[in-house]
């Protein structure tokens, strides 16, 4: 490797944002980049030369000397993970808190190895952010199941209780603290019965329909419960979430029907001191019912909870408030009776007066020719469970989602700084050559290569999907995009493949990038010519569609109004039902490896979302595809590009403190400032730029990275407005969050620009603010 070869190396390494280290044969430390001797406070002169043992003597773990052996002696590679490995080395951030770090380990060179790479990556951020979401998610569960009036427990696999609700308290006659940490089998008078069901549990089985037990209370006493329980996992582990509700009041009932079936004097007290005490006072509705359903006898409950009166119900049958569907399930459940074999308890749903239905849940016996019945209404169990259900699914969906597009996010991040070095090295190259200043010219071009081009390719991919990406949305006759396409489109797609254009004519603009909508509908189409191998149709279609409320109810991202639709569809092998559940997921494809990526429906997915639309899929195997994307209709058609051409401004030495951690953005932006006439003082952080801002120095502007280490950009502009109210401040994004986020984000006289830019956007943005007594600017 030539010398200047080994100093570029060495100057990646030293500036990587990750930390580095290699050992040699004799596992000895021959490289410790910058970012080690920070996180471990030893510098290389004081590492290199030993080896892990002697650096860290008593904090190096044996799982991460395992790895390194592994990888001399097998030539393996090895990815340690915070989850499974925490706390590979004694590594600390700046602030001085214990660093969380994700380890890989690989061989360099080909066997036998002599020397063995080590990477370091920070995880600290990400992991709090989980546990502080996790907190969330756990402080509502518990607010719920605090909440709840059944008894709810949670056991390990060993049928430990882990956490009980003060309902659990009240049932049981024990404090949550004397139930958690205490078995729950020997509380349970039937210990064999429910030893069979918790067996059951562990193997995955599923109590959908209550079970009856006894328990026997604190005080001694027995209380009947109704027992629904299934198995989770999390983190590895098995534990069983069981709800017990009250049985006592409804064995009580069914006990006093059954008693009073006995004799004709049992059935007289039914019609008078059932009346007169519980068939009154009674929450549940109580009912005498024929075997044909007809309705002898009800109590006020029913009035209570379904708004019918006794005159309504007593002599109509019961199917006439059944809804519709469960109509043959009432019929089986009455033939059942009939037959004298005793159902489960059950559940109905009733139709009340005020237009709405209730769950009831019914417990029923027969007595000759009549059923006795009694019913509980558990509407508001069943809601907040599937309100639990759909809250629980949204937070995983959210969760997912959220995880890639932070990721996608952070990649586009750094290509963006990457790009801002590469274009604005040639920028000054290119001043300086027109100026015939050619000296020094090698350190700028040497910051530039061919992959800068393929780096913002993938960064805009990326953004698309992650909803980071900067749209430049404005009005757009989606008409006359689609007939443009029309050429591409077809040539794209193959002879084998019939394209049809269809245009719903005289329709409005609609609000979106129209670059980005381009990119959008070729990557569908080349979907479709790739699901039609054998050719067929494909078509595109334009129309205008009216969203009402009910309209929107499955989608609650979307709002109800006019959207233009552009519907892709094809005639080709199409998908099923669980495929399209994974359609937008990033890096899904249903093609063969290495023809997808993965990612195109996903981008599709996110520039509709950030374009206040959506994009809804159907497909059947066999009968095509069709995607539809909705954007919102412009209240105004286009009035044409008003942006203006950018004008350089020069300065005339005017003061500028830049504060940059990336120390080549730093210098970039330092020799362009330089370049335009303007003295910039450098701070390459929070700190150094506020000790700069107290000072009696004289500064014209700042300008400041968002993202900078500790306190973030936005941060710094409060405490610079504090020291000099009228500073104009300029920020430095590598990415940009959508126009109305940044306009919430600036303040008075601040302004933003995207990385990577061009020397004459940032001269015109700095005039601009040196000129301009108070504005607030988003490019």
């Amino acid at each position: 490797m030539a010398p200047a070869d080994v100093s570029l190396n060495d100057i990646v390494v030293e500036a990587a944002d990750i930390g580095i280290f290699v050992l040699d044969a004799e596992r000895r430390i021959v490289k410790w980049n910058a970012w080690m001797a920070t996180a471990t406070q030893k510098a290389a002169s004081d590492c290199v030369g030993r080896t892990l043992a002697e650096v860290f003597p008593e904090s190096v773990s044996p799982r991460l000397q395992s790895a390194i052996s592994e990888a001399f002696e097998s030539g393996s590679s090895s990815l340690l993970t915070q989850a499974l490995h925490s706390k590979m080395l004694p590594l600390r951030t700046p602030a001085g808190f214990e660093l969380i770090h994700n380890t890989s380990i690989r061989p360099l060179g080909h066997r036998p190895y002599s020397s063995c790479l080590v990477q370091i990556v920070d995880v600290t951020a990400s992991v709090h952010r989980e546990r502080v979401l996790r907190a969330r998610q756990d402080a509502r569960y518990r607010a719920v199941v605090n909440s709840a009036l059944d008894a709810i427990l949670t056991l390990d696999a060993e049928g430990i209780i882990q956490l009980a609700n003060p309902a659990a308290a009240q049932q049981f006659g024990y404090s949550p603290e004397e139930l958690v940490g205490r078995a729950l089998s020997p509380i349970l008078e039937d210990q064999d019965e429910w030893s069979e069901i918790w067996h059951g549990l562990l193997k995955g089985d599923v109590l959908t329909r209550p079970i009856e037990v006894i328990a026997r209370c604190k005080d001694g006493s027995a209380t009947y419960l109704e027992v629904t329980a299934s198995r989770w996992r999390s983190d590895s582990r098995t534990f069983v979430t069981a709800i017990f509700r009250d049985a006592n009041e409804r064995k009580a009932a069914e006990a006093e029907l059954r008693g009073l079936n006995l004799t004709l004097e049992l059935r007289v007290a039914e019609r008078t001191a059932d009346r007169d005490r519980m068939w009154r006072l009674s929450t549940d509705l109580m009912g005498v019912l024929q075997l044909d359903g007809t309705i002898n006898a009800t109590n006020p409950a029913w009035t209570r909870i379904l708004g019918w009166t006794e005159c309504e119900l007593v002599g109509a049958n019961l199917a006439d408030f059944v809804v519709p569907a469960q109509q043959a399930e009432l019929r089986r459940i009455l033939r059942a009776l009939g037959d004298g074999t005793p159902p489960e308890p059950f559940v109905l749903q009733l139709c009340a007066r005020d237009a709405g239905a209730r769950w009831i849940e019914w417990s029923a016996v027969a007595s000759e020719d009549l059923l006795q019945a009694v019913g509980r209404d558990i509407t508001a169990e069943r809601e907040a469970e599937q309100a639990l259900l759909l809250a629980e699914d949204a937070l995983r969906q959210s969760q997912k989602m959220e995880a890639v597009g932070q990721l996608t996010g952070g990649i586009a991040h750094d290509f963006n700084n990457m790009l801002t070095g590469v274009i604005g090295s040639i920028d000054i190259v290119k001043r300086r050559v027109a100026a015939g200043r050619f000296t020094d010219l090698s350190r700028f071009m040497d910051a530039a290569s061919v992959s800068a081009l393929r780096a913002a390719a993938l960064t805009q991919r990326l953004l698309a999907f992650s909803r980071r990406q900067s749209l430049d949305s404005k009005p757009t006759n989606v008409n006359v995009l689609v007939g443009s396409l029309e050429d591409l489109l077809s040539r794209t797609t193959g002879e084998s493949i019939r394209l049809r254009v269809e245009l719903d004519h005289d329709l409005p603009f609609a609000v979106v990038d129209g670059n980005q909508l381009e990119s959008a509908i070729l990557n569908l189409a080349i979907n479709a010519r790739d699901a039609m191998p054998d050719g067929g149709d494909l078509t595109v279609r334009t129309r205008l569609a009216e969203l009402g409320a009910a309209d929107v109810v499955a989608t609650p991202d979307m709002k109800a109004g006019s959207y233009i639709v552009i519907a892709v569809s094809d005639t080709g092998v199409g998908m099923s039902a669980d495929l399209l559940t994974k359609v937008f997921e990033p890096f899904f494809t249903t093609k063969p490896v290495g023809h997808g990526t993965g990612l195109g429906l996903s981008m599709v997915y996110g520039f509709a979302r950030q374009s206040n639309g959506q994009v809804q899929i159907k497909s059947q195997p066999g009968a095509g595809t069709s995607v539809e994307l909705y954007l919102p209709v412009a209240d105004s058609q286009a009035t044409g590009d008003a942006d203006a051409v950018l004008a350089t401004h020069g300065g005339s030495g005017q003061r500028v403190l830049v504060v940059e951690d990336d120390e080549a953005v730093r210098m970039l932006v330092r020799e362009i400032l330089q370049e335009l006439g303007y003295t910039p003082i450098e701070a390459p952080e929070a700190q150094a730029a506020i000790r700069i801002l107290a000072s009696p120095e004289q500064i014209d502007l700042m300008i400041s990275d968002v993202g900078l280490p500790g306190m973030n950009g936005r941060q710094l502009a409060e405490v610079a407005r504090q020291q000099r109210p009228a500073l104009p401040i300029l920020f430095l994004t590598g990415y940009a969050e959508n126009a109305a986020i940044r306009s919430g984000f600036l303040g008075t006289n601040m302004a933003m620009i995207t990385k990577p830019f061009a020397i004459e956007t940032l001269s015109a943005k700095i005039g601009e603010m040196l000129t301009t007594g108070s504005l607030r600017i988003v490019d």
